[in-house]
């Protein structure tokens, strides 16, 4: 995604930007299959005006990026839980199958616009939906859907208070943004850790039609 060095932003696709995210998640050490959260979970966020790259960004330092030690008894013992989006929304992810927030489970969250994301995508497939207090501002999240219950939502720091309980699906669904802007300094940091594993695609090979797949190498 390199490109002359002006002030303005990138705009780019959600695939491209999926597939970015994906390989920089590699970069930073993830599996394959870890890292496709990370990048299912920025497209999510972002496609409901969350900034789940900036959360995933926010995290480059803090990340274990090891299989996840929280178990589904530990996300449903009520106690309040300090953990990152990455650890928590895959732990979730996985284990929703076998839990149900009757009692509402808290936690803090690193990097917390990621975590609503990569929920979303646990939730693929599914007719389950949660509700999702972050800080004072209630969100229901469900199958490729994120929507705030308030008029305006607050803006959600990287770091906040979660609670999570049952809720039931909406069918008030509204159109997800499908183009993204990204900041020169973001652009640089995704190319950055995203070389780790593979050549980053560029703008000019973008244009002539490499895309954005995981193997661009230019």
């Amino acid at each position: 995604m390199g490109r002359p060095h002006d002030m303005r932003p990138l705009i780019i696709s959600g695939n491209e930007l999926r597939a970015q995210a994906v390989k920089a998640a590699r970069g930073l050490g993830f599996d394959w299959g870890r890292a496709k959260y990370v990048g299912e979970g920025v497209l999510r966020a972002e496609r409901h005006g969350l900034n789940g790259l900036e959360g995933f960004l926010s995290l480059r330092d803090n990340l274990n990026t090891g299989p996840s030690s929280l178990t589904p008894t530990m996300l449903q013992s009520g106690g309040s839980i300090k953990t990152n989006a990455v650890d928590l929304g895959i732990a979730m992810a996985d284990g929703l199958a076998l839990m149900k927030f009757h009692t509402p489970g808290s936690f803090i969250v690193s990097g917390c616009p990621l975590f609503l994301g990569i929920l979303c995508y646990g939730l693929t497939g599914s007719t389950r939906a949660l509700h999702v207090v972050v800080g004072e501002t209630p969100y229901l999240v469900q199958d490729n859907f994120i929507m705030p219950l308030v008029k305006k939502p607050q803006k959600i720091g990287q770091q906040q208070s979660c609670y999570i309980s049952e809720c039931t699906p909406t069918n008030d669904i509204c159109e997800p943004l499908g183009r993204f802007a990204l900041d020169e300094d973001q652009a640089k940091l995704l190319e950055q850790f995203a070389s780790r594993v593979y050549a980053p695609a560029t703008e000019i090979s973008r244009l002539s039609g490499a895309g954005a797949g995981l193997q661009d190498n230019d």
